[in-house]
């Protein structure tokens, strides 16, 4: 009996052992919409699609439930912008953008992570090639202290496609 206790204890320390680094990695969301996202530009300008987005189709717990998209632009610097303010965390982590469904025409989508207080990562995402799906931004690269996240409408396409601004995901 004494040997089989030793066992049981064995294998229940081995499991927690095993389960140790999932319990220390963390996954974050930031809506479009939510306390740590800030648009910026003419109001007018901006577009929801309801029901559509991570919050909209598979994130039930999340909201707003819609995705919110803008128009694209040729103007330096852009007219709409958003910033997803993230919480930073003393960790290296990987950045994603929520690409749904409708709405996001773009092929030139320009995101910026910034990280470690002073560096920024920026990559082009073509929207159109993405159904529904969680994009790796700055070439998935680990970055420490991921503080932000930014996109803009200026894509300079030859003609008007969509911008999608949608959930932001911080994995760690």
């Amino acid at each position: 009996m004494r040997t089989l206790l030793r066992l049981i204890g064995f294998l229940a320390g081995t499991a927690w052992l095993a389960m140790a680094p999932a319990a220390l990695a963390e996954t974050s969301v930031y809506a479009n919409g939510g306390a740590y996202f800030t648009a910026s530009g003419p109001s007018a300008y901006w577009r929801y699609d309801s029901g559509q987005g991570y919050c909209g189709q598979f994130g039930t717990w999340c909201s707003p439930a819609n995705s919110q998209w803008t128009w694209s632009t040729s103007t330096y610097g852009g007219v709409n912008n958003a910033v997803w303010n993230v919480i930073p965390i003393d960790r290296y982590s990987r950045a994603y953008a929520f690409i749904p469904r409708r709405n996001a025409t773009t092929r030139g989508a320009k995101y910026t992570v910034a990280y470690n207080w002073v560096s920024r990562r920026s990559s082009e995402i073509d929207q159109m090639r993405y159904y529904d799906q969680w994009v790796p931004l700055a070439f998935g690269d680990q970055l420490r202290r991921i503080h932000s996240v930014d996109l803009t409408d200026s894509t300079f396409e030859a003609t008007a496609t969509r911008v999608n601004f949608d959930e932001i995901k911080i994995e760690n």
